[in-house]
C-alpha cells in the first residue's frame, strides 16, 4: 500500500512539472522579469548580427519570439515587459537616427507601434491559453489523486488505515494543514490531524456538523478560526467534518468539491466497517 503510494506521489510530481512549464511560473517574479529582459537581448543581438550583413525587412518581427517564450514560461506580466523591450530596443538599435529614441521616419513610428500592438496582443493570447491549459493539468491532477485514492480506501484494512490515507491524501492536494473531525451526536468531538485547533475552530466545527454545511474560516461568529469546515454525515449519530486552514494568497479556486468528495469516500469506508 505505501508504495502505490509512493508511486502515485512520484508520477504526481512529474506531472505537476511539465504541467507547470517546469516550475518556471514559480520563480520569484524578480527573476522572471531578469529572464524576459535577457532573451530581449538576445533578440536584439540576433536582429543586429542579421541587419549587419544584409538588409532585412520587417526586421522587428523578431521581437515577438522572446514574447512568445516568455508568455508561455512565465505569463502576462513578464511577456509585456518583454513586449515593451522589444518596441524600444527595435527603436534605439534599428531605426534612424540610431541610439536615440527620436524617430526621423514616420513609417518606423507605425512599425514601433505595431511591433508593441503585436507583442501585446500575442502575449495575451498565449498566457491565456497557458492559464487554461495550467487549470485542466490541475484538474485532471487531482482527479488522479481522488482515482488513487478511492482504490487505496477500497483496499483499506481498519477504520485506522482509512482515516490516515484521508488525511495524507486531502493534505497533499489541498496544500494545506488538515484536521479531520468526528463530531458525534452528544456533542462530542474526536479531531485527528498534526494540527491543533483552538477552542474557536472546535465550534465552527461543531457548528458545520449542526448545519450540515460549509463554514469559512475568519467570518462571524468564528472570527478567529484559521479553518474552512466541510461536513459530511458518516453514520446517523456522526458526521465527518474536513478541516482546511489555507494560505488566504494560496488559497484553490474550488476547494469544496475536492473536500466533499472525500468525506463521502471516508464515510462510506467507515460505515463498511461499523455495518
Amino acid at each position: 500500500m505505501d508504495s502505490e503510494l509512493d508511486h502515485s506521489k512520484g508520477g504526481v510530481t512529474a506531472k505537476s512539472i511539465v504541467a507547470d512549464n517546469l516550475g518556471l511560473s514559480e520563480m520569484p517574479s524578480i527573476v522572471q522579469y531578469l529572464a524576459s529582459f535577457i532573451t530581449a537581448g538576445m533578440a536584439t543581438a540576433a536582429a543586429a548580427g542579421f541587419d549587419r550583413y544584409e538588409t532585412i525587412p520587417n526586421l522587428s518581427l523578431i521581437y515577438v519570439l522572446p514574447v512568445v517564450v516568455s508568455s508561455v514560461a512565465f505569463g502576462l506580466g513578464p511577456a509585456l515587459f518583454s513586449a515593451l523591450l522589444g518596441a524600444l530596443s527595435f527603436n534605439l538599435f534599428f531605426t534612424e537616427p540610431r541610439f536615440s529614441l527620436a524617430v526621423a521616419d514616420t513609417a518606423n513610428i507605425w512599425a514601433i507601434a505595431m511591433l508593441l500592438v503585436v507583442g501585446c496582443i500575442t502575449s495575451t493570447i498565449v498566457s491565456t491559453k497557458r492559464r487554461d491549459k495550467a487549470e485542466l493539468d490541475h484538474f485532471r491532477l487531482h482527479q488522479d489523486k481522488l482515482k488513487t485514492y478511492a482504490r487505496q480506501m477500497t483496499a483499506a484494512t481498519s477504520v485506522k488505515q482509512a482515516k490516515s490515507l484521508t488525511r495524507a491524501t486531502i493534505a497533499e492536494i489541498l496544500q494545506a494543514p488538515i484536521a479531520i473531525v468526528y463530531a458525534g451526536s452528544d456533542y462530542d468531538v474526536e479531531v485527528d490531524g498534526d494540527a491543533s485547533l483552538t477552542d474557536v475552530e472546535i465550534d465552527a466545527a461543531r457548528a458545520a456538523s449542526a448545519s450540515n454545511a460549509m463554514v469559512a474560516a475568519g467570518v462571524y461568529p468564528f472570527d478567529e478560526s484559521r479553518f474552512d469546515f466541510w461536513p459530511v454525515q458518516a453514520t446517523i449519530d456522526q458526521t465527518i467534518v474536513i478541516g482546511a486552514a489555507f494560505d488566504p494568497d494560496r488559497r484553490p479556486a474550488n476547494p469544496d468539491a475536492t473536500a466533499e468528495t472525500v468525506a463521502l469516500i471516508l464515510a462510506a469506508t467507515i460505515d463498511r466497517y461499523k455495518a
